[in-house]
């Protein structure tokens, strides 16, 4: 993006905006899953802190019972003394075994029904916080989304950006469910294992953990191994989602052109393609935990033979050291003990990195810079009046036409392989106004509008509404001042009193919202009256075919409008716009898929509501602008001519060949 225009416009832009070619190369965070667990978890400290000592103390509950068990053998069978670490020694029974035994039990149900509450009350706190920090992070990156500028959008799939808000998103309420409270769980049972080793005999508990260097090694090299696969799965877990929305979204195409069986092999390729990243990342964690349980056997193997020689002769080769059958039990099953921690190490490892491979591509979205839209001028009293001063504009990543002079040369703009959609374009549309846009296809049309509502920004020049450069304009004021309806226009799932409502309030926007993903949108707290909407429909042409419809304005639409055709659509959406009333109107071939007679009455209906307002009417048919103040005739990207109807067609320019050609098609006079 050039620097903003000599008159001063601001940087802050959509257009400005860093735009990724996809969702992953966005994240430069060497931390994404901290970074996003911190955001979200400040004010869930608590259950952290419950969740660890709840889970970190069950632990150490449940791995004392052999401690218990082995100090009850040697009382009970070898005359040793029952001595407990933190049990005064009155609490102990004396030299009966039978009620050592009954002690015993005791202590080991207590210990038991300890753990297991602990145990539950951490389990519940992982879940909560990994829910509540699910739905943070889900509803943060939605709304990034949402405030990001076009240029984002026309670098991304679809498919692809739902697979971060779902997918990824899920996989990080995976992880934070089962990962923190697994990783508490091996860290507390392997220190207080050792620990429990150390406290019967601190010789052999060396030799026990004698290969815990190697383990530690083989999980870091697993877990590079893990990271780069979880990061190839994840890329094709966008690809096909992409591929999916794209077939299913185009159903009636495909079905038209008989493409079927080409859309089937299509998708069929890419769930090949990432069949085979899971595949890969499935053998890595296949043969993750069998080297480690292998690891632990070896240990477990090389503890059982020291320590049972010590029993019998105080001697293993160099090694010295006496032991009882009571602590060697204990020791067996406290080295055994450690292979579940190195088990549960190997799958935490595969939830973190699969996590933090969701979590790249969730703060690549995050790291996006949307367009400021808190500062600027706000507009109060908008008379209407647009300047587009000497705007030129290419679309970011486009190839440069042929000859285009920011093709080459030194001194070019820096986006020289944008293509010049619009060249030095100078129009001045007075308040009240109705101008037309007219001219081929692809002459830039739509795109001065999007100029208008800063879809975009200009790469030369500035755009102005009553004389502030609207990248001077905080976007919320400018958008509230412009009535928009494009020329395929998006209808939300809902009824069509919620989409003709929408926009007028912020309760309408969220009940739409709502409605589109599939909750039921309310209308009891809509500010328009369904007086209101009617009259809005009225002016649209559109009342006549809703009230005709067995349930009227409470029909459902379906999804993105499919139950209507095109031209009700636009007449619903032309509905929306005029209740909201805006001081300014742009209409983007909003009549292109009506029939003529419905045409002649929403213009009729167009004709009192523009009078007073300025509007820009983007149209391939000429008779919907032949009444406008002036029509400016765009070739290339350049202006062409400029002039009422009446005077174009005296001119006998290209304006007047259009219209020949038009008059010829539909017998007007």
């Amino acid at each position: 993006m050039s620097d903003a225009s000599d008159d001063g416009g601001s940087d802050d832009s959509p257009a400005d905006c860093d735009r990724p070619d996809n969702v992953a190369d966005a994240a430069v965070d060497r931390w994404p899953l901290y970074r996003l667990v911190a955001e979200s978890g400040r004010e869930n400290a608590l259950f952290v802190v419950v969740g660890i000592l709840g889970t970190g103390i069950a632990q150490v509950l449940a791995t004392a019972d052999m401690f218990v068990i082995g100090i009850a053998f040697d009382a009970m069978f070898n005359g040793q003394p029952y001595d407990l670490p933190l049990l005064p020694t009155g609490v102990v029974p004396g030299d009966e075994p039978a009620r050592m035994l009954a002690f015993t039990v005791a202590l080991l149900v207590g210990l038991k029904v300890a753990d297991v509450s602990l145990a539950i009350t951490g389990q519940y706190c992982w879940n909560l916080l990994a829910q509540r920090i699910q739905h943070a992070v889900r509803v943060d990156a939605f709304d990034t989304v949402q405030r990001l500028g076009m240029g984002f959008f026309d670098g991304q799939q679809t498919g692809d950006v739902m697979s971060v808000l779902n997918n990824d998103v899920n996989r990080l309420e995976e992880f934070l469910t089962n990962g923190p409270q697994m990783t508490v769980y091996a860290t507390v049972v392997t220190i207080s294992s050792f620990g429990y080793m150390a406290l019967l005999n601190w010789r052999l508990a060396l030799v026990a953990v004698a290969l815990a260097p190697v383990v530690a090694v083989a999980n870091w090299w697993f877990g590079r191994r893990h990271e780069r696969r979880h990061d190839a799965v994840r890329a094709e877990t966008g690809k096909l989602n992409a591929a999916l929305e794209t077939a299913i979204s185009g159903v009636p195409v495909v079905k038209a052109y008989g493409g079927e069986r080409h859309e089937t092999d299509r998708v069929a390729d890419r769930s090949r393609v990432h069949r085979g990243a899971i595949w890969r990342s499935h053998v890595t964690r296949s043969r993750h935990e069998p080297a480690l349980r292998l690891l632990a056997g070896m240990a477990f193997l090389l503890t059982f033979v020291v320590g049972t020689q010590w029993v019998l002769d105080d001697r293993f080769w160099v090694l010295r050291g006496t032991l009882t059958a009571g602590e060697l039990i204990p020791f067996l099953y406290y080295t055994q003990n450690l292979v579940g921690p190195m088990r549960v190490l190997a799958r935490v490892t595969g939830f973190y990195k699969g996590a933090k491979a969701a979590a790249k591509r969730v703060v690549g979205i995050q790291q996006v810079e949307p367009p400021r839209e808190t500062d600027g001028v706000e507009l109060t009293d908008v008379a209407g009046r647009v300047e587009y001063d000497d705007v030129s504009f290419g679309y970011p990543g486009s190839e440069p036409r042929s000859g285009s002079e920011n093709a080459s040369g030194e001194g070019s703009d820096p986006r020289a392989s944008d293509e010049q959609v619009i060249s030095d374009v100078a129009i001045d549309v007075a308040p009240g106004e109705t101008v037309g846009l007219v001219g081929a296809t692809g002459a830039g049309k739509s795109t001065l509008t999007k100029l208008l509502l800063r879809f975009y920004d200009p790469d030369e020049g500035a755009v102005r509404l009553d004389g502030h450069d609207v990248r001077d304009v905080s976007l919320p004021s400018l958008r509230e001042s412009i009535g928009y309806v494009a020329q395929d226009p998006f209808l939300f799932t809902g009824t069509v009193r919620e989409n003709i409502a929408y926009g007028v309030s912020e309760d309408d926007r969220r009940e739409s919202s709502n409605s589109a993903s599939g909750e039921t949108a309310s209308s009891d707290e809509r500010d328009a009256t369904d007086e209101e909407v009617v009259a809005a429909a009225k002016q649209a042409g559109a009342h006549e075919f809703i009230s005709s419809m067995e349930a009227g304005y409470d029909t459902e639409v379906g999804e993105r409008g499919t139950k209507l055709s095109g031209g009700q659509r636009q007449r619903i959406a032309l509905a929306r716009v005029l209740l909201t009333d805006p001081p300014l109107l742009v209409l983007d071939e909003a009549t292109s898929q009506v029939d003529n007679r419905t045409e002649v009455l929403i213009q009729r209906s167009l004709a009192e509501v523009t009078a007073d307002r300025t509007t820009l009417v983007v149209a391939h048919r000429l008779s919907t602008v032949r009444d406008a103040d002036q029509i400016v005739v765009l070739d290339d990207g350049e202006i062409e001519e400029v002039g009422t109807h009446d005077e174009l067609v005296a001119r006998e320019g290209a304006y007047a060949d259009l219209w020949k050609v038009q008059v010829g098609e539909v017998g007007a006079d």
